[in-house]
Formats: structure tokens, C-alpha cells, sequence
């Protein structure tokens, strides 16, 4: 299938390797940009998995030509995973299994006609198959090559196995979900992968930029932990600007040796989500200068509604912490403010709380379900979903583009399609025939 030739520094390479010309090009070598996406000129090889597709998804909003390649097994039922289904929206997909070596030489002819490859293999998975970053770069110099790791491409942690859990745990937030001195809580969805797509979707883009000028590609390495770590970047700075354990909330014990927690909603105790007549929401009963004010602004509207005593009622939430230190006001006191907070807040509705949080300066939030979301009047009035039509003409409301911007960078929106839909149209792109593909599909390899 392959023969023999050398690339441009003296390599010896297959001929499957040479780069062919593209329609879009300029002077230099960089494709022109076109009204059909900031990205449409660019093609981008899309080996992830799981979470890390989202770096692909959100190149193809940008008009990218991602290429999602997928084991051939994967066809089977791959249409009914939701992940894949939200993460491989505006892709194509092919099928090709790169650890066959007449799957791997495929590949390559793939990444001879990509600008980026974007991957989520452990470091040691890449090597044994032949692609590691210093394989491609030798064959491919201007190709953009994207790791998507637990820990890093190097290091000693980078071999490490991983979880969504522990990477959370080795990133750091976990430490403000922990509950008196009890383990932490878990992340509910798992989404650190999330973050780390799209601190590598931006880090493409930024080595596309660089190889604009430059005409030579990067290897972007993005550590998952480094990236949940970022989303919270103020427990990670804290010690650095002398607040050692941030994240573990300052408590006393007043006269009666009691531990009390000064976030006022009792935070280790599970009290900072409160039940409302149709839902959920987020409400911080806070002490202190900072914020003290706007539990005083919501004991007014207790008070207002009858629903709280004269005495609570006139407590000042600002210099509550003082009182507590000095024994004036004790734990069971604080504990039946916060059982007249839920009496009174299971009466009213989403719309009622976020509706008087904001008159009354209150700091709380509704939380929000899947249907609240789809049925919100400000996410329509940005016409954030949209409704598309899949291969088999089922309607699917997907999301829009994550950005309003005053010029068209955005692709249309489209629907995953179904593994392997594109092998016949991508393929005969680099030169294989109708028997070529179903050779290739016989043999197992696409």
C-alpha cells in the first residue's frame, strides 16, 4: 500500500506519508480563512475519548473539519451513548483500528492531510503504536499534535492510572466538599476531562497562531489535573498569599466546647442546598463584614412574610461571628435560624426566589434542571439550542455555539453521526477505491 520516499529534513518515510496539496491555501502554506467558520480551512484527526471529545466538538463549532477515527467495534450501538452523541456533534467519523499495522499506515495517511491531531491515549499507548509525539514530528513537522493526559505527558505521575475521581482529588477541589472531618464529597458528573478539553482546544489554537508565522507545529501536552487544579484557582493560590487551608472554613469552639461552623448555613452539615416548593437551590447563609448584609436581607423578608421572630429577626449577620466567639448566641440558636431559612423557602417557587433575590440583593440560585435550562426565556433569547436533524430524520435540540460574536465564526450546527458514516467520503479523499474500503472493512481494519 506504502512506498518508499523521505521527507523534507532526510526521513525516511512511506510514500503514504507525502503531503498532498490543499484547496484552501495561501502563500506560506496556511490554508485561508472563509465565511464558513473561524477554523474551516483546518483539519483536525480526533483519537479521543470520553470527556477529552469536547476539544474536537468545540474546534468543529468553529468551523474545523474534525474527523472523530473510532475502533471499528465502536459501531456497534455507538449511536445510543449520550456522551458520544453531545461530543461528536458537528464531526465526521471513520473507522480504523491503529494498532493493526495496515490500520496504523491508514492513520498516517490521515495525518499526512491533517493540520492538528488531538489524542487522549496514556503516553506509553502512543509509543508502542509508532506515534509518539517524536515519531510524528519527524514525519509530519508542521503537524499540531495534542496530548489530553491524567497527569502530563512527563513526570513521574504520568504513567499513573486515573480515574475522574482521583484526578479531582490530586487537582485540589476536592478539599472544599469535605463535611466536618469526614471525607470529601465527589464530583457528581465526571468532567474533569471537560475542563482539560478545552484548555486543549484553546492550546491548539493558540500553537495554529504560532504556526502561522512560524510554519512549524507544537506538541500540546494538557494535564487534566493541571486544569481542575486552574478551576480553582483561588484555593490554589490561598496559602500563596498567606491564607494557609483556605478551603477548610475557619471554626471556633465557644464556652460549651461545641465545634461551630462560622458559614452561618452550616456548610459542613449539608446546609447550603435548600428545598423549595418545585426544586432546589443554593443559598449561603453568610456571616461576617464581607457578606453578612445579605442574610440580613433575607431574615428581612422572613420577617416581612411572618415567617421569623423579632429576635432573629433583628440579628446583625455582620458582627454575628463576634457574638458567637463571646458565647452570646450558641449553636442550637443558629441551628432554628436555619430550620425558619427552609420552612420558609420550601413555600416558594424558582421563579419567586430568583425574582426577590434579585429586588432584595439576596446571594442564592436556584439550581437548575435540564428542563429548566431548555425552557429558559434568557438561553432562548440568545437562541442557544437548536434543532437539527440526524441521518434517520430524528429531531435532536443540541446546543449552539459557546459565543456570540459580531461576525460569523461558527459552523452550522450538526448531529454525531453514527461511527464509521464517513469512511466511504473520507477514504476515497486519499486515494482509496469502493474495493479498497470494502477490503479494508472485511479485513477488520476499518
Amino acid at each position: 500500500m506504502c512506498h518508499a520516499g523521505r521527507t523534507a529534513n532526510g526521513h525516511r518515510r512511506p510514500r503514504c506519508f507525502e503531503i498532498k496539496p490543499r484547496d484552501e491555501t495561501r502563500a506560506g502554506g496556511e490554508p485561508q480563512l472563509t465565511n464558513r467558520g473561524f477554523l474551516s480551512p483546518y483539519r483536525v484527526l480526533d483519537l479521543t475519548e470520553d470527556g477529552a471529545r469536547l476539544a474536537g466538538h468545540m474546534l468543529a463549532q468553529l468551523g474545523a473539519e474534525v474527523i472523530q477515527v473510532e475502533p471499528p467495534a465502536s459501531r456497534s450501538g455507538s449511536g445510543t451513548c449520550f456522551v458520544r452523541s453531545a461530543y461528536t456533534a458537528g464531526k465526521r467519523s471513520v473507522t480504523c483500528d491503529i494498532d493493526q499495522p495496515d490500520g496504523r499506515a491508514l492513520f498516517l495517511r490521515l495525518v499526512d492531510t491533517a493540520d492538528i491531531l488531538i489524542e487522549s491515549a496514556a503516553p506509553d499507548v502512543m509509543a508502542r503504536r509508532g506515534l509518539d509525539h517524536e515519531a510524528l514530528r519527524a514525519a509530519f513537522p508542521r503537524l499540531i499534535h495534542v496530548s489530553i493526559t491524567p497527569f502530563g505527558s512527563w513526570g513521574p505521575k504520568a504513567g499513573y492510572a486515573a480515574t475522574d475521581l482521583t484526578i479531582w482529588a490530586a487537582g485540589g477541589p476536592l478539599l472544599p466538599a469535605r463535611r466536618d472531618e469526614r471525607a470529601p464529597l465527589r464530583i457528581s458528573v465526571p468532567q474533569s476531562l471537560l475542563h482539560a478539553a478545552g484548555d486543549a482546544a484553546n492550546g491548539a489554537m493558540v500553537a495554529l497562531f504560532a504556526r502561522r508565522r512560524t510554519g512549524r507545529g507544537q506538541h500540546v501536552t494538557v494535564s487534566a489535573q493541571e486544569s481542575v487544579a486552574q478551576a480553582t484557582l483561588s484555593c490554589v493560590l490561598a496559602a500563596a498569599v498567606g491564607h494557609d487551608n483556605f478551603s477548610i472554613r475557619p471554626q471556633v469552639r465557644n464556652s460549651g466546647r461545641k465545634t461551630l461552623d462560622l458559614s452561618g448555613s452550616g456548610t459542613r452539615t449539608g446546609r447550603t442546598k435548600w428545598e423549595l416548593r418545585d426544586g432546589i437551590a443554593e443559598l449561603h447563609l453568610a456571616m461576617g463584614p464581607a457578606t453578612g448584609r445579605f442574610t440580613n436581607n433575607l431574615f428581612a423578608w422572613l420577617r416581612e412574610e411572618n415567617a421569623c421572630d423579632e429576635r432573629i429577626a433583628a440579628w446583625d449577620w455582620v458582627t454575628l461571628p463576634k457574638r458567637i466567639e463571646a458565647d452570646e448566641i450558641d449553636e442550637d440558636e443558629v441551628e432554628r435560624a436555619r430550620t425558619l431559612v427552609a420552612d420558609f423557602l420550601i413555600t416558594k417557587t424558582k421563579a419567586e426566589l430568583i425574582d426577590n433575590a434579585i429586588r432584595r440583593k439576596l446571594l442564592l440560585a436556584p439550581v437548575m434542571t435540564i428542563a429548566d435550562l431548555v425552557d429558559s426565556p434568557q438561553l432562548a433569547a440568545r437562541s442557544y439550542f437548536r434543532t437539527v436533524e440526524d441521518a434517520t430524520g430524528t429531531r435532536q435540540l443540541l446546543p449552539g455555539p459557546f459565543a456570540k460574536l459580531d461576525r460569523p465564526g461558527f459552523a452550522p450546527i450538526r448531529p454525531a453521526p453514527e461511527a464509521g458514516a464517513d469512511n466511504a467520503a473520507v477514504y476515497a479523499r486519499i486515494g482509496l477505491s469502493a474495493p479498497d474500503i470494502a477490503s479494508l472493512e472485511t479485513a477488520g481494519v476499518i
